[in-house]
């Protein structure tokens, strides 16, 4: 019986220690979705989240789905479209999100997306006192049952 206490002492022994090692992968920003982060600075006060654009083919409407956060203390006024296409412009109040979606929030429908269904398209976003950003964003239809909704 002693073999078999020490055997197993020294097994979570080495697990623990094998565990103690492992670096700590959640201290990493990341998107947990299918969207993309956006984001100012590391420290900006303004970030978008899960940013996907939904649209059944290339040349048609798109819609922009995702969350903006604001957490400073002035609105912050964001213009963001599609690079050299249409834009629209979202106000989010001081220390709060608004949702891109039409169930919830803003319902947000951009013209003539450039590319089809898959790739990526690249958008710009806009506000007065960070500047601008622009960022590679996925292009999904309504394949997925949670999006088939959402293709305008």
């Amino acid at each position: 019986m002693s073999r078999t206490v020490t055997r197993a002492a020294g097994a979570l022994l080495a697990v623990a220690a094998l565990t103690a090692c492992s670096p700590v992968l959640t201290d990493e920003p990341y998107a947990s979705s299918d969207g993309v982060q956006l984001r100012w600075g590391e420290n900006a006060s303004v970030k978008g989240e899960n940013i996907l654009v939904i649209a059944d083919a290339v040349g048609g409407d798109a819609r922009v789905v995702g969350g903006l956060t604001n957490n400073g203390t002035e609105d912050a006024q964001i213009t963001f479209g599609f690079t050299d296409g249409d834009t629209t412009r979202v106000t989010v109040p001081a220390g709060e999100t608004v949702l891109l979606d039409p169930t919830s929030g803003e319902d947000v429908v951009l013209a003539d997306v450039p590319v089809q269904p898959g790739a990526v398209v690249d958008m710009t976003f806009d506000t007065p006192g960070l500047g601008t950003q622009s960022i590679a964003v996925p292009v999904l239809d309504g394949t997925l049952a949670e999006y088939a909704d959402l293709v305008p």
